[in-house]
């Protein structure tokens, strides 16, 4: 996600379910399990010039095929779900229409939150982050562009700014302003705003199929994306060698545990409850905001594991899965289980936010209350420096003592 602020970025069955037979992934967070408490200490540095040999293809392989390239895929599909919902509802507006394209929004939320731990490649280089994810919205100008648009087309939409397109424009005229509540009534819904609604969907869709196809057809010219990732060489334009390829993986984690962390929860607090500022909340008018951070350090769990859509309560941790697991494994068992602790532990810190007590859920049902909220209580404002304190644990584990293994090894082909 781009975040354009001072600091960075039934009928639901037959339109999803058709579209995204056979792709991977889940459209609601896995169940977390509590991750086991621990008492490890620093890591040894290892002793001058020894190194642990690590032989990285299958790692590669696993990592850009089946979860980048695949979580693209995934993407593109439900982007095609997406578009056919919105085109169901403008050819016929009621509210059950309505429901299902919020749904299929949520569902193309999914692989996209839980790419954002390797948004390195295509999707930086082509700016395709910036033209569907831009955060904040301005409302101001969305509207401004829909009375000089009124029948806007998909080629208007390319060359608008970014902060009047994407998932989030998407997202605010299907669910409304999210101030009371994320349940927009059909009726509010205007002809213009209903062929914005499809436009913005049609450009949307076209850069996730760039997206997918960048990684698995042809990336300017050199070949599928996820060629070059899972094959350095002298002659690769990108990766020269294998260390270049895990220590992208790694950023990737990095960034995403960061941008989690300092930003996306962060920034709306203010310093305090009465300068806290909702309108810097992602996802807020769906009051999706706390499933997109959760699926955001989940596609740290897929990276990490080398299984995509990883669950704490179904699947067991293991080397063989050829993620960085198996690589910080081979230098420290007790290390490579602390980083997947804390990456659980994350993700429960976030799911408490909610302040209704269950771990194991974002959503917001119940007594549960949406991120936009919290930051506006004393205790959910708790709640949420308790999370960021997590994020920041990892990001510094990782950063400290998960990359400079990269330095320490010898890969072997």
């Amino acid at each position: 996600m781009v975040i354009n602020t001072w600091a960075g970025r039934c009928l639901v069955a037959a339109l999803i379910g058709a579209s995204l037979a056979g792709c991977g992934g889940s459209d609601s967070p896995a169940p977390v399990a509590a991750p086991a408490p621990t008492t490890l200490g620093p890591a040894p540095a290892p002793a001058p010039g020894a190194a642990v040999s690590f032989n990285a293809t299958a790692l590669m392989a696993n990592e850009a095929d089946n979860i980048i390239a695949a979580t693209y895929s995934d993407l593109d599909a439900r982007a095609g779900a997406l578009l056919a919902a919105v085109q169901a509802l403008e050819a016929t507006k009621t509210q059950p229409v309505l429901e299902a394209a919020q749904v299929a929004w949520r569902a193309t939320r999914v692989p996209w939150e839980t790419s954002e731990g390797f948004l390195f490649g295509p999707v930086e280089s082509l700016g395709i982050d910036p033209a569907i994810d831009s955060w904040p919205l301005n409302t101001a100008d969305l509207e401004a562009f829909l009375a000089t648009n009124p029948a806007a087309t998909q080629a208007q939409i390319e060359t608008a700014g970014d902060d009047v397109r994407g998932f989030h424009a998407i997202e605010f005229l299907l669910f409304g302003d999210g101030v009371a509540t994320n349940q927009k009534a059909v009726a509010d819904l205007t002809a213009p705003q209903l062929n914005y609604l499809v436009a913005l969907t049609q450009a949307l869709k076209a850069r996730t199929n760039v997206l997918a196809t960048s990684w698995t057809v042809d990336f300017n010219g050199a070949g599928p994306y996820a060629a070059l990732l899972r094959s350095p060489n002298a002659t690769n334009t990108l990766y020269q060698t294998p260390g270049a390829v895990i220590q992208e993986l790694v950023n990737g984690l990095i960034t995403i545990a960061s941008e989690v962390g300092t930003a996306k929860m962060s920034e709306p607090l203010g310093t305090s409850a009465a300068t806290a500022n909702t309108s810097l909340v992602e996802s807020q008018y769906s009051w999706n905001s706390l499933t997109d951070f959760h699926n955001n350090i989940q596609s740290i769990l897929n990276v990490y594991t080398g299984k995509r859509g990883f669950s704490p309560a179904t699947d067991t941790l293991a080397a063989t899965d050829n993620g960085l697991f198996a690589f910080v494994n081979a230098h420290d068992p007790a290390l490579a289980r602390l980083v997947h602790e804390q990456i659980l532990d994350a993700m429960q810190k976030i799911a408490l936010v909610k302040a209704d007590g269950n771990p194991n859920t974002t959503e917001i049902t119940g007594t549960a209350q949406p991120f936009r909220n919290q930051i506006r209580t004393a205790p959910g404002r708790a709640l949420i420096e308790t999370a960021i304190a997590s994020l920041g644990t990892l990001q510094t584990t990782l950063e400290t003592r998960v990359l400079p293994l990269v330095a320490s090894t010898t890969f072997a082909n």
